[in-house]
């Protein structure tokens, strides 16, 4: 506390030396200052309440939550038909009170037992135990098995510990030791339980004081009425308590005494915690201080800020300056030229990351070029070795004459699939060349498809497929041999990775100048995370190959296919449905169906 008043008293000094020096200071140190008095006169003016009004506040406070407490409580008294443990129980537990039953001459009534316990009888040992429960909230029922570690207790027996089904619901905080200690399990007998709790509190200091002030007349309780009966406030040294006494349908009293806390230690703890919020709210008055300044007296200057900012090609400020109008024709202007230089410079944006994309769209390629012509130097280093070390054995006598007409063939084979790899090569870099253009041509697509299926036959038959083509006479205009590679490469794919017994589906539709293909093999799926890098050179997959033969392949199949489609401008895909892979494109025409 001495310390804040130090630094008000400082502050306070300095303001009172800038009015005597006149000095000239600037708008922004006024509205600092002003500030700055206004939250002094605020934090001065809360010290005093807390130091002069706080305690009374709290203490009606406390007495309007108490006292509807103690209406409901004495309600329940009065319905518990003279027994009432549960009622105060459940009250000072909850209320961190004391509460005892007097005479009408404030006499502490007694109870009928003066300690909480059970009769626990042991079937083991055939003994009745009485058990003296230090619990009050502890509820028992007879007939309740229960598991307790025990000690002698006077004439009854102490629990450390008691299991109720199993589960610990009280351990206390001593651990029993010595050959005293025993566990038992028994049945609940019998329960006996104070109708009160005033064993508890008898010789409580607090209650015995204040029984004291009106057993001996020093409280006068017609001085101290309210609605419910009586209540008044107890001082005694740096403490505070609330007392309630109120009648029982009986003619007893209840006499109810709540401590209050000390608002002195509430007040030192609340002023403690201010300190904090009170330096940073100093801060930010401060930094708030300036921002007024700025708002108030240099509407120039923040249009000089903008212009500032759009001559570094930033546009995200605009000048809002209308106070007279120089500064609002001002500000129109200023921001007139940002908005058109601001669209400027976004259209310049958008076209050069057209560009960009552009650009590494092309660069993408050029590197799947390279690794293309990369993969084929490696694919063909092994029919090339194959070759090499065939001919170089039968050169050098190493293979047997029966066996050569086999090894040519094996080297016949290798050559043929590196040839068709050129050849799919050789056609993917001619679609990659501008200047080479597609043989359109129109023609029966019917036709083409149905060659296939002829060609293919052999498969379909060996794999026991069911082949649903629905046929339709669709006349296209395109690049008749590219398309029948396309749906070559479909149709070998669906029979080569489709079960055996299983469906191909093959649709075709034209509609809306619009031609559409697609090939659906039944019974498989492609896994999700091999989706996207079907269309890589090279790759393979995880399916099963159900036609049981080699890969006679180039291995560059869906690479072409996928070219040939984007030189068609086409869409296409192979995707999963629920219980097959479908194959598709569809390519614009300008023939009707036939």
């Amino acid at each position: 506390m001495n310390k804040i008043k130090d630094f008000l008293s400082s502050i306070w000094s300095k303001i009172k030396k800038l009015r005597l020096k006149k000095t000239k200071i600037s708008l922004s140190t006024q509205i600092t200052f002003t500030l700055v008095l206004v939250f002094v006169s605020f934090f001065l003016l809360q010290i005093i309440l807390n130091s002069q009004f706080f305690h009374n506040y709290y203490t009606d406070r406390e007495f309007d939550i108490v006292d509807e407490t103690i209406t409901n409580y004495v309600e329940h008294m009065n319905s518990s038909d003279n027994n009432y443990h549960e009622e105060m129980v459940q009250f000072v537990s909850s209320q961190n009170a004391y509460s005892v039953i007097t005479t009408k001459s404030f006499r502490i009534l007694e109870s009928t037992y003066t300690n909480y316990t059970i009769e626990v009888f042991i079937p083991a040992s055939s003994q009745t135990l009485t058990i003296v429960i230090p619990d009050n909230m502890l509820s028992f029922e007879i007939g309740e098995d229960v598991r307790m570690t025990v000690s002698p207790f006077n004439n009854d027996y102490f629990p450390y510990e008691i299991f109720r089904e199993g589960d610990l619901v009280y351990q206390n905080y001593n651990t029993c030791e010595g050959d005293s200690c025993q566990t038992v399990l028994g049945t609940i007998t019998d329960i006996k339980r104070p109708n009160n709790l005033n064993y508890l509190f008898t010789n409580n200091l607090n209650v015995q004081n204040e029984i004291n002030k009106l057993s001996s007349g020093n409280i006068t309780l017609s001085d101290h009425s309210y609605k419910d009966g009586f209540w008044y406030r107890s001082t005694d040294g740096s403490i505070d308590t609330l007392v309630f006494i109120n009648e029982l349908k009986n003619w007893d009293y209840i006499i109810t005494i709540v401590p209050i806390e000390d608002t002195n230690a509430i007040v030192n703890i609340i002023s403690q915690y201010n300190y904090y919020v009170y330096l940073t709210a100093l801060a930010i008055i401060f930094l708030w201080s300036f921002r007024l300044s700025n708002i108030i007296s240099k509407p120039i200057q923040n249009i000089d800020h903008v212009a500032e900012d759009i001559a570094n090609l930033k546009f995200d400020q605009t000048a809002n300056e209308y106070k007279n109008k120089e500064t609002a024709s001002l500000s129109n202007s200023i921001n007139l030229m940002s908005n058109n230089l601001k669209e400027a410079l976004e259209t310049l944006n958008n076209k050069n990351a057209e560009l960009e994309q552009l650009y590494g769209e092309q660069l993408k390629q050029v590197e799947l070029k390279k690794r293309l012509v990369s993969s084929i130097s490696h694919e063909l280093k092994t029919p090339l070795m194959i070759i090499q070390v065939i001919i170089q054995g039968i050169s050098d006598g190493v293979i047997d004459e029966q066996d050569i007409q086999d090894e040519l063939a094996t080297v016949l084979e290798e050559v043929n699939k590196s040839s068709v790899m050129i050849q799919d090569l050789l056609q993917i870099y001619r679609l990659d060349d501008k200047e080479s253009n597609l043989e359109y041509v129109e023609f029966n697509i019917n036709q083409e498809v149905k060659s296939l299926l002829l060609e293919f036959d052999h498969l379909i038959k060996k794999q026991d497929l069911e082949i649903v083509y629905h046929e339709r006479n669709i006349f296209l205009e395109a690049d008749k041999k590219l398309i029948n590679r396309v749906i070559s490469n479909f149709l070998t794919n669906a029979i080569k990775y489709t079960p055996i017994g299983q469906k191909i589906e093959i649709r075709m539709d034209q509609n809306d100048d619009l031609f559409s293909f697609e090939i659906l093999n039944y019974g498989v799926n492609i896994p999700n995370n091999e989706l996207d890098n079907i269309w890589l050179p090279f790759y393979r997959g995880s399916q099963t190959n159900y036609t049981e033969q080699k890969q006679n392949g180039s291995g560059i199949g869906l690479y072409l296919v996928k070219e040939i489609l984007h030189a068609h401008m086409a869409n296409f895909d192979i995707e999963n449905t629920n219980d097959a892979v479908r194959a598709y494109f569809q390519i614009s025409t300008k023939n009707d169906s036939l």
